[in-house]
């Protein structure tokens, strides 16, 4: 990384602590949790399902529209908003290179994107522990899944769910180095990811869309919690491969983008 990496993303993280934006982000889906719970306990019967079931069931939904709303917005906003008001360019008049620039925004949306993973993670799983229970996957035969191997397969698909939910960032970074209006970036974003959401299955390129993939993890780690039998390979090749080359074909475009933009006009 160049020498002003580091200092622009500290920039950048002050400057989105100090923003309503990303708390409006993380308080929405904090009441979506609280919802799942509250719909959950009242049509789940807590014999049928135990809490690590229930940690997968709500971030499959947490990020299935509104959690991946939220970290499209934050992400297509943060370049577009500094062209828009010509505050980039009074960041680069100092000693600052484009490209140290644009990896310091795409730090700021991964981070974001890892901040409210976390957080719906943790509510997830304290409201799951009040009517559910953690501990050994098991039937009437006995036990299926120890904790430990069950843990072991949570970390996994928790750790996983950030590489799409990073190609979600770049996506929307990219939309922002092309829109110079922050509305317009969000529009732009928001409306082609559903435009492509609805359309990939009539065309059959579901399986080479990445927003296909954001559950994926969650959705594996839910057979191991409900003791069926379950395999991360080879759909996970596949889903880390789609998702990385979408990161870095839409990485290097954006930044190719970017660099040659005129920031006067």
């Amino acid at each position: 990384m160049g020498n002003m990496v580091i200092p622009l993303f500290c920039n950048e993280i002050a400057k989105s602590v100090r923003a309503k934006l990303p708390y409006f982000g993380l308080v929405v889906v904090s009441i979506l949790c609280v919802l799942i719970f509250v719909v959950t306990g009242a049509s789940v019967d807590g014999e049928t399902l135990n809490a690590w079931g229930y940690i997968s069931l709500s971030m499959q939904l947490v990020f299935t529209d509104i959690g991946l709303i939220c970290i499209a917005v934050f992400a297509s906003m943060l370049i577009a908003e500094e062209t828009a008001f010509g505050t980039v360019r009074t960041v680069l008049s100092s000693p600052v290179l484009r490209w140290e620039f644009y990896v310091a925004k795409v730090l700021t949306g991964v981070l974001y994107a890892v901040v409210m993973s976390v957080v719906s993670l943790v509510i997830s799983a304290c409201l799951g522990a009040v009517n559910y229970q953690f501990g050994d996957v098991a039937d009437s035969m006995g036990v299926i899944y120890t904790q430990e191997r069950v843990f072991a397969n949570f970390l996994i698909a928790f750790f996983l769910s950030w590489v799409p939910l990073s190609a979600l960032v770049i996506y929307g970074i990219f939309i922002s180095t092309i829109v110079k209006k922050s509305g317009q970036a969000v529009a732009v974003t928001i409306g082609t990811i559903y435009l492509i959401d609805f359309t990939k299955h009539i065309i059959g390129i579901d399986a080479y869309i990445f927003t296909k993939y954001i559950g994926f993890s969650w959705q594996v780690f839910n057979q191991a919690a409900q003791g069926v039998d379950y395999q991360w390979t080879p759909q996970v090749w596949h889903m880390l491969a789609m998702s990385l080359i979408y990161c870095c074909v839409m990485f290097a475009a954006g930044l190719t983008i970017f660099s040659k933009r005129d920031l006067n006009g």
